[in-house]
């Protein structure tokens, strides 16, 4: 029955789980991801360009958000391999062990 799935997979989601954490931890004294950082600035540039009609920021806007779709899709994999990883092992989950929770219940 569980000879299908590998342990060394949790492994890997653990290294995924690491590789996202540049993007999500805090930096020194507190100071919030950049990640956050930068979807605020690009709030700002878009608000300029798409509310105030300054072309001259365009060319940033278009930059960082770019590079910021690039970035979370980066992490969107990363996470879809944890899930992928804990799908496969839930997957492997044996109603015996759901008759057993009832027994246990009683």
């Amino acid at each position: 029955m569980y000879e299908n799935f590998e342990t060394t997979e949790l492994l890997s989601a653990v290294d995924a789980v690491d590789s996202l954490r540049d993007d999500l931890n805090d930096g020194e004294c507190f100071r919030p991801p950049e990640l956050r950082t930068n979807l605020l600035k690009l709030h700002q540039l878009t608000r300029a360009v798409v509310n105030n009609g300054s072309r001259s920021q365009a060319s940033k806007m278009f930059d960082l958000a770019m590079d910021l779709d690039e970035q979370v899709s980066h992490m969107m994999n990363e996470l879809e391999q944890v899930q992928d990883t804990l799908a496969k092992l839930v997957a492997l989950y044996p109603e015996s062990l759901s008759y057993a929770d009832l027994n246990d219940a009683d």
